[in-house]
């Protein structure tokens, strides 16, 4: 039934669906925590935001016999009445009223509303200690501070839910960005409303976020499951927990969760094994940014866009700075990796809206594992990664001893190769609107002189990989420099060969893309799969050990 409605309508109302076999699955949970249900106690199981009864189909009579349910959305309301009114102990509202309509809602339904939470037919059974709340429940899922409501310039109309009584409590207890996703709301609200005893449950379908880097709740997990959040109606490949949290406090930092992906051409679960999930707690930007204060003198120069290019015009909420030990600028955003490349950034100035660190030459080659870091979910595109793995700075401790020691000078040239041939180093050369000559020194051409990385890449100790790495990109600058448009005055690095050099016009005929220089985009092609393999097996275990990814 999500499918009603437009898509800004969905993201604010968060319409979620839970596909049949994920549905049935966590039933397995549910029934766990019923058999936890003290003898002689009366239950309830309560979802705020059942939809059309996705969850509750696969239930038996009795277990319905026991459900509490609601829909904000009116459509989805009139079905919910039809597949389980009669079924369930309660609806809410039980019947309909010439007021139930409200432009497209349901009066009395909104699950973040003061009116809701004081529902006398749902606090009957919170204010009855014979009874055991157990919660079950997909919540909405939107973030409206999400790419796409920044695309469509929604972000503020989609955001009616963030005035709800629910988020203004809240936010008088919870610090930062957690309140901006709806579904934290609701898990919130769960355990702060409605769970009161050891043996209440909640079992909810969200995201890993909010546990694992959040830190919304400390409570005992029991057990859980993943699922492919692309069965949801989506078109993203990443992974949502289905967990079973007991109300009682706990303080574990890593949990197990048994994956599960859908065979579409079968109709079954298959089978993915188990997932650790680590919790986070320290970011790049608190631990490993350069902090490094700037005189006011050396406020000055150009600002850069996500391009590589001068960012001109705009809003721009940085600030510029020059400086002979100034080689760039890093952004290495955000914990997770729902925006990579808009949360990952190497550029020759400082990037217009900040939120990273001039990169100086005294230290940057410590400062490239969280370059690589942020380039995980590109080369490891899996459902069970996304969303799952994180960036840390947890492992600060062990990785400064180790760096000072030297114990990790060859891992730190092998960052400085694979930073130099990513894609997503988008530092380039060209005259700044300031007059200034900015050049890349994050590169390898040394057509005009050597560069920094040229200088410091004599000491790495090649093995194949790398050697295959190395004659690679010389044959990709070997077929740049028959380019048509290029520049002898220029040090090219792989992303401006690409964007400036790599072109290509469409075939009048028959429609088709024909690449002007054939040989130097296959070169880069076959660049692209070298250093992702080189990526995955060199340079992806050291940022595991160290816990800048987890």
């Amino acid at each position: 039934m999500d499918k009603l409605n437009d898509t800004l309508q969905k993201k604010n109302l968060g319409a979620f669906y839970t596909h049949k076999l994920y549905a049935e699955k966590s039933l397995e949970l549910v029934r766990a925590a019923i058999a936890r249900v003290p003898t002689g106690n009366d239950y309830i199981i309560l979802d705020r935001c059942a939809g059309t009864g996705n969850l509750e189909a696969g239930l038996t009579d009795e277990e319905l016999s026991h459900c509490v349910v609601s829909t904000v959305e009116y459509y989805e309301y009139k079905v919910l009445q039809e597949l389980l009114g009669a079924k369930v102990r309660h609806i809410i509202p039980p019947i309909e009223m010439t007021d139930t309509f409200n432009a497209g809602l349901v009066s009395g339904a909104d699950a973040l509303s003061k009116e809701y939470i004081e529902n006398p037919v749902i606090k009957q059974y919170i204010a009855n200690p014979q009874c055991t709340i157990i919660l079950f429940e997909n919540p909405p899922y939107a973030e409206t501070t999400s790419a796409e409501h920044q695309r469509q310039r929604q972000s503020k109309k989609s955001s009616t839910w963030k005035q709800s009584y629910v988020v203004t409590e809240m936010k008088k207890e919870v610090k930062g960005t957690a309140s901006n996703d709806l579904g934290n709301v609701f898990i919130w609200s769960g355990f702060k409303y409605y769970l009161r005893q050891p043996t209440d449950s909640y079992i909810v379908y969200s995201p890993v976020k909010y546990w694992k880097a959040q830190h919304l709740i400390d409570r005992k997990f029991v057990k859980g499951f993943a699922y492919n959040r692309r069965h949801f109606h989506t078109n993203i490949d990443a992974c949502i927990m289905c967990a079973y949290w007991q109300n009682i406090a706990d303080s574990r930092k890593e949990i197990e969760i048994a994956a599960y992906d859908i065979d579409d051409n079968t109709g079954t679960l298959v089978s993915c094994g188990l997932l650790p999930v680590k919790q986070v707690f320290t970011t790049y930007s608190k631990i490993y940014y350069d902090k490094r204060p700037i005189p006011d003198e050396q406020r000055t120069g150009i600002l850069a866009g996500l391009n590589g290019l001068e960012k001109v015009g705009g809003k721009q909420r940085n600030k510029p700075a020059t400086a002979p030990d100034i080689m760039g600028y890093m952004v290495a955003h955000s914990s997770g990796f729902d925006n990579p490349d808009l949360d990952s950034s190497l550029l020759i100035a400082a990037r217009y809206d900040g939120n990273g660190f001039f990169l100086r030459k005294d230290n940057y080659l410590e400062k490239l594992p969280m370059f690589c870091a942020s380039r995980y979910i590109t080369y490891n595109r899996a459902w069970t990664e996304r969303a799952r793995i994180m960036k840390s700075a947890d492992g600060a401790d062990r990785y400064n001893a180790d760096v000072a020691s030297g114990k990790l000078a060859q891992f730190l040239l092998k960052c400085l190769l694979f930073t130099c041939t990513e894609m997503q180093n988008h530092m380039r050369t060209f005259t700044g609107s300031d007059g200034r000559f900015y050049r890349d020194e994050l590169c390898l051409d040394g057509t005009n002189g050597k560069t920094i990385a040229l200088r410091d890449i004599k000491g790495l100790i090649p093995g194949d990989r790398e050697k295959a790495i190395l004659n690679q990109w010389e044959t990709v600058l070997q077929w740049a420099k028959k380019a048509e448009n290029y520049s002898p005055s220029l040090t090219y690095g792989v992303y401006q060969i690409y964007a400036e050099l790599d072109t290509s016009h469409v075939d009048e005929t028959t429609g088709n893309t024909i690449w002007d220089n054939v040989e130097l985009h296959t070169a880069l092609a076959g660049l692209k799969t070298l250093v992702k393999d080189y990526y995955n097996s060199e340079i992806v275990p050291v940022l595991f050990e160290y816990e800048f990814i987890k």
